[in-house]
């Protein structure tokens, strides 16, 4: 049973980053962490679980410490991290290539299978 709960727990997480913290940032401006009722502001507005509310706290405030360190070993290799860190993770990646070479997909186009 435990791996079923971590399941739960990572996707409450995930979820959390990409929900809260860009409306955290739109709402409340860039800060190093934000203050809890803050935070049950944006959670209650999402609409996500509570289950896993703490994390949420956690992750853009100061509460917390023992969760706190165990998502700095699980995101960040054990360093310590704001909420603007956590901001970051959530902002999407974008488009990472560069020119293409390949004179078959320019030819047949870049979504082809050639």
């Amino acid at each position: 049973m435990l791996g079923i709960t971590q399941l739960f727990k990572r996707r409450a997480i995930r979820q959390y980053i990409k929900a809260i913290g860009p409306t955290l940032l739109k709402s409340y401006g860039p800060r190093e962490a934000y203050s809890e009722g803050q935070i049950v502001a944006v959670l209650e507005q999402s609409g996500l679980s509570q289950r896993y509310q703490q994390y949420a706290y956690a992750l853009f405030g100061d509460q917390y410490p023992e969760l706190r360190q165990e998502l700095a070993e699980g995101l960040f290799g054990n360093t310590t991290f704001t909420a603007l860190d956590i901001i970051a993770l959530a902002k999407p990646a974008g488009w990472k290539g560069g020119t293409n070479n390949d004179n078959l997909s320019n030819h047949y186009g870049q979504n082809s299978r050639y």
